[in-house]
């Protein structure tokens, strides 16, 4: 096992006059990533999948439990811990000085770090990522947006890291670039773990193995990417499934009916009020129930399988 969270909740407090109740961005999460295995985080927006990101690179700290990697506290590391975990933002701005060139941007962390045969590795993860040569001393902020992310995921590989986490990369480019960028994860899936997250069920289940279900700061279901695909547990699996990008709105099975902060936020499913099975005790949270599949186990928080 390589990353581990356990029993993780990240919680925004009100300030101390007006004594609010806490606002849980994240609410006991725990699953965990093997070595060289994929994994989608599946969630629309709001539903925590980004605070969930940024908690395994260190920019977010959890309220309650700890995060694993190889077994040491992640907190525990020094400078270190950016060698082994690595990520690619949404937007790339975030990661790449408008000021530094091509080159310049994917050294950076290898100068930090003290690496001596950069030269060899810049050379190696620009053609990787299939930069152009030419585009290797042209400065970022001249690159399209599909270049951009090229460039933002060349620099996160290039320190080798165990780990990488991809925050929604696809989702600020045009469609064609987009499914080129997926692609290029399909290949890194391979070689090195990834956290792949995504709010498009189509994107996440073609580059995931494993695909954990987000709403509302909760994990609702965790399943192996073709078993949910044949027949996800959760009624919020289903709901998205027969909701994929369709022609015409007109021929879509439904919509999602406006949550409430409050109503995503409380000890109850998040679910729930569009849920076809709602009953009294869906105001409470489920206990977690395993079931078993051919090539493992499945997870699932739903009072139907209880």
């Amino acid at each position: 096992m390589l990353l581990e969270l356990k029993n993780i909740s990240v919680a925004y407090f009100g300030s101390f006059l007006f004594k609010r109740k806490p606002f849980f961005a994240l609410k006991n999460i725990s699953f965990s990533v093997n070595y060289r295995e994929s994994v989608t985080i599946l969630g629309e927006s709001g539903s925590g999948k980004t605070t969930l990101g940024r908690l395994t690179v260190r920019l977010v700290k959890p309220t309650e439990g700890k995060v694993f990697l190889k077994g040491r506290n992640i907190f525990s590391y020094g400078k270190e811990y950016t060698r082994k975990v690595s990520m690619v933002f949404q937007n790339p701005r975030e990661a790449l000085n408008p000021r530094y060139s091509v080159w310049e941007a994917v050294e950076e962390p290898l100068l930090v770090h003290g690496i001596k045969n950069r030269k060899e590795i810049v050379e190696k993860v620009l053609t990787s990522v299939d930069i152009e040569e030419k585009l290797w001393f042209r400065k970022t902020y001249q690159l399209s947006g599909g270049q951009k992310q090229r460039v933002a995921i060349a620099r996160a590989l290039a320190l080798n890291p165990l780990l990488i986490v991809a925050d929604e990369p696809t989702s600020a480019l045009d469609l064609s670039v987009a499914y080129e960028i997926l692609e290029l994860f399909k290949k890194l899936k391979h070689k090195q773990s990834l956290i792949f997250i995504t709010h498009d069920v189509r994107m996440g289940t073609k580059v995931g193995e494993k695909i954990i279900l987000l709403l509302g700061g909760r994990i609702l279901e965790i399943s192996p990417v073709k078993e949910f695909l044949e027949k996800p547990l959760h009624p919020y699996g289903v709901f998205l499934l027969n909701n994929l990008p369709v022609e015409s709105p007109y021929k879509r099975k439904g919509n999602l009916k406006g949550m409430e902060l409050e109503t995503l936020r409380d000890e109850g499913c998040p679910f729930r009020i569009n849920c076809p099975y709602n009953h009294e005790k869906c105001k409470l949270f489920p206990p977690e129930r395993i079931v078993k599949v051919e090539n493992g186990e499945r997870r699932v928080w739903c009072w139907i399988y209880i």
